[in-house]
């Protein structure tokens, strides 16, 4: 069956990107992008980079980031918590979504080495310059968690004689309020740019409240000569978390709380300084970045507060020489990161933690004369863990890992024409578990701590595709498999987690977008993905091409945009996700699947002069719907569920000024 698939859409990605059209992400050799942890004109890369602008950013009505990457292919989006952080997913990984799509910020990692999503709200729209997105791509340069793909995140900064500032005011249902700012002020040689924000809300759910402080400043050096960036920030955030409803309750009291008293407050800082030296025909950068976590909760019956810091350290080399006729580029580099963590539960238990990470990598590229790029790269990296529960004396209360890891990408792309591209790569990635994956504080048999550590999950991953790029005009058909070994995942029914038998991925991933006419343009982007338990048991059950839960096999997203007048413009979105299997049904025996669900959305923005009013429309056709739930273990046709908001509205105000 798959050989079939893999041979009809090999098919299928030859003959669609002559009609696949796109609007939004024309990449020009004036667009940068640092997927190679430099920058470089778009389109260079072997494998190709989604770019989303800020400018698409604000004219798609989203209010988080996450909604906007939900709508590309190859991304799902699940609210498992309650948290205005839902659940990334790139490339069918279900509940361990987070750990396996790694998100940077100006090429730094935000992933934290425990089982929390990515602190999105930490990131303001207004600050982002440009997002980039490399599926299943980047182990060799960035190490661990980029199995699915790494999600680059790059922030606003100040340009040579900027003097502007920009404001946002937003209000709406569920009494929702906020505002954020950036300001930049640059001369020839040096610019400051500062942004802030401040959300408050009491959200869909009884007993969600939300208060999120977000501040930033990055201070650079401009013109020739060596580049200085300091960076920094600090972030707070207040939530209330109202807990999961049954199915029951899904008919009689969706909005109402489970956990009225649970709660989680959060404040993070950063500090991050970057170098980029040109030496002779190359140049010589480096990272040293610096963050710090506290987190103070109630969960239940369990009383919860956590301390983390983390430290990295980056220098690497790009050198681009000529070799018998032909252009090449080597970037060589060394990464050190060291994480520590301290955790306080009432039980009582006193985690505490570190990793330190080394790695040494190499990536080449030769440019040949018939329009070929070949692409080879290695990583070895070093991972050493250690972890202990203070409050226990049993021997295995405690332990530490020490593992050799190595990941590799081959990556060829051929120009066709002008317009039309080819390409394919091979590769491994890894992922070395978190520390809530290693550590259970009520283990059996005897219900007491135990750090049991994990083997690193590894997978052996392929992709092949087509790209047709041209002003007004993108598409991109790929076709991808990936084979995990030792893939890391929680026994629901045991409540430990386990190394899996072997399990596969595969699927394709279709985008095109066109400007139609000065006044339309559209976009479609459409997910085929399939994710399997290859062979094995669990739980005395053979899981042998059963279905890994959360994973939709199909998803699709379309937007229309309509100039109405050369000041006002008009978008909707509709958004498809297909029927999952529940959380903790990896017997596919449950009887029943998560409902397939649409969702509309509508903006509807008018500009006077520097001001720019909007109105939106979430959810129009006030759908019913939740994108995570799982099954009761115990209590047959029982699931729990996070429902999502129904049809709400939103009014924006933007005042933007100064020149850029």
């Amino acid at each position: 069956m798959r050989r079939q698939f893999l041979a009809t859409a090999a098919s299928f990605s030859i003959i669609v990107p002559a009609y696949s059209q796109t609007h939004s992400d024309l990449l020009t050799d004036e667009v940068v992008v640092t997927a190679t942890r430099f920058e470089e004109p778009a389109g260079k890369q072997a494998i190709g980079v989604t770019i989303i602008s800020s400018e698409q950013i604000r004219e798609s009505g989203v209010q988080s980031l996450p909604q906007l990457l939900a709508r590309q292919s190859g991304i799902g989006l699940r609210d498992n918590s309650g948290s205005p952080d839902p659940q990334i997913d790139l490339r069918g990984f279900g509940v361990t979504g987070d750990q396996n799509t790694l998100v940077l910020v100006d090429g730094v990692r935000l992933n934290d080495n425990e089982l929390t999503t990515v602190r999105w709200s930490s990131i303001s729209l207004e600050s982002i310059e440009r997002v980039e997105i490399l599926r299943g791509s980047g182990a060799v340069l960035y190490g661990g968690g980029a199995t699915g793909g790494v999600i680059n995140i790059v922030t606003r900064g100040p340009h040579q004689g900027e003097k502007s500032a920009d404001v946002v005011v937003n209000g709406g249902s569920f009494n929702a309020r906020g505002i954020a700012s950036n300001a930049a002020l640059a001369g020839d040689s040096v610019g400051l740019s500062v942004g802030s924000q401040y959300d408050e809300t009491s959200n869909y759910r009884d007993h969600n409240a939300l208060r999120q402080r977000n501040v930033d400043l990055k201070l650079r050096s401009l013109g020739s000569g060596p580049a200085l960036t300091f960076a920094a920030g600090a972030e707070a955030q207040d939530l209330e978390l109202p807990g999961a409803r049954t199915n029951m309750q899904l008919q009689t009291d969706r909005r109402g709380a489970t956990t009225p008293d649970d709660f989680s407050d959060r404040e993070s800082e950063y500090a991050r300084l970057t170098g980029l030296v040109p030496v002779g025909s190359g140049d010589v950068a480096t990272d040293l970045g610096y963050r710090h976590k506290r987190v103070n909760a109630l969960f239940g019956f369990t009383e919860f507060s956590s301390d983390v810091t983390v430290w990295n350290f980056n220098p690497r080399l790009r050198l681009p020489y000529e070799s018998i006729g032909l252009q090449n580029m080597l970037i060589a580099g060394f990464d050190l990161d060291y994480w520590d963590y301290e955790s306080v539960r009432t039980g009582p238990a006193h985690v505490k933690a570190d990793q330190t990470n080394r790695a040494l990598y190499l990536q080449h590229t030769t440019d040949f004369v018939t329009n070929t790029r070949l692409t080879l790269g290695a990583r070895a990296q070093r991972s050493g863990y250690d972890a202990r529960d203070g409050d226990s004396n049993a021997p295995y209360a405690s332990g530490t890992q020490d593992r050799n890891l190595h990941a590799y990408e081959v990556a060829l792309r051929q120009q066709l024409n002008q317009i039309t591209s080819v390409y394919g790569k091979a590769g491994r990635s890894f992922r070395v578990a978190t520390v809530d994956e290693i550590y259970s504080q009520f283990s059996p048999p005897l219900f007491d701590a135990r750090v049991a550590f994990l083997e690193p999950q590894t997978s052996n991953d392929r992709e092949v595709g087509v790209e047709l790029t041209q002003p007004g005009l993108h598409g991109r058909v790929a076709l991808y498999q990936m084979d995990l070994r030792n893939e890391i995942h929680l026994n629901a029914l045991k409540f430990q987690n386990i190394n899996l038998p072997p399990t596969e991925r595969y699927g394709l991933e279709f985008d095109a977008s066109k400007i139609l006419t000065e006044i339309v343009d559209v976009s479609f982007s459409y997910t085929y993905a399939i994710a399997k338990f290859t062979e094995g048991s669990l739980n005395g059950t053979d899981i042998a091409g059963h279905n890994v839960p959360l994973v939709p096999k199909h998803r699709a997203s379309l937007a229309v945009g309509v100039k109405l007048t050369e000041r006002t413009r008009l978008s909707a979105t509709a958004t498809y996700t297909g029927e999952q299997y529940f959380d903790g049904d990896e017997a596919n025996d449950f009887g029943q699947k998560m409902p397939a669900y649409t969702v509309v959305d509508f903006k509807l923005s008018h500009t006077i002069s520097s001001w720019t009013f909007s109105a939106l429309v979430n959810n129009l056709f006030n759908t019913d719907y939740y994108s995570y739930a799982v099954r009761s273990q115990l209590t047959p046709g029982l699931f729990n569920a996070y429902p999502q908001p129904e049809r709400n509205y939103f009014l924006i105000a933007e005042f933007r000024f100064g020149k850029k």
